[in-house]
């Protein structure tokens, strides 16, 4: 079904299980970047070598300047993936200095324009009004979007399995506190070593698989 003349096709079968509430919205930094104007995950690498002082023949500064080159080359994004940056990064810096200056860097201006994030809360809210957005975002744009959400992030995330489980937003890769400061809890996957981590470990080590 197309609701504008040329935009997606989308099927039936995914618009009847998302009224049933069977579908989870995955949400990343495009709905932040939309309207709200926050960096994607190349421009937050950039903003985090200059505000820690990283010089351009630093690694991680090459790594990121020879990823775009290769993605301008290539038109292909992801050729080398940007969270090898921090990889580098957690080579030269403590973890903690790190995460405080991602923070910094996504803290949106006031008052942020929340519009994309609150059309994908109506999206994603079922007719009993149960919430199902996982989010790779480090921000707290859908947190102020609906007073109430409940808010998950690493270690304590909801068990897939457990349908009850599945509301609220899910911050995958962690969330930035309240301050933008720092992060919540265990903190910001940002490396390539934490991928795995988050995603084997954290959430699917409960033999839920993908």
């Amino acid at each position: 079904m197309r609701f504008l003349e040329n935009g997606p096709d989308i099927p039936d079968e995914l618009l009847l299980a998302r009224d049933q509430g069977r579908v989870v919205f995955f949400c990343g930094a495009g709905v932040s970047r939309a309207k709200a104007g926050l960096p994607d995950f190349f421009g937050l690498a950039e903003s985090v070598l200059k505000s820690l002082g990283v010089s351009a023949e630093g690694a991680a500064s090459k790594i990121l300047d020879e990823a775009r080159k290769i993605e301008d080359r290539t038109g292909v994004p992801g050729l080398i993936s940007a969270d090898r940056v921090f990889g580098f990064l957690e080579r030269d810096f403590v973890v903690r200095d790190i995460e405080s200056v991602v923070a910094k860097a996504l803290k949106p201006k006031a008052p942020p324009d929340l519009s994309a994030h609150r059309l994908l809360v109506d999206l994603a809210t079922t007719e009993q009004g149960a919430v199902r957005i996982v989010t790779t975002n480090f921000d707290r744009m859908f947190d102020i979007c609906k007073p109430g959400l409940v808010s998950w992030r690493p270690p304590r995330l909801p068990d897939p399995k457990r349908s009850a489980d599945m509301n609220g937003i899910v911050y995958l890769h962690g969330k930035a506190n309240a301050a933008y400061d720092s992060a919540e809890g265990d903190g910001f996957v940002l490396s390539s070593s934490e991928f795995g981590r988050a995603y084997h470990r954290r959430w699917l080590g409960n033999e839920v698989h993908t």
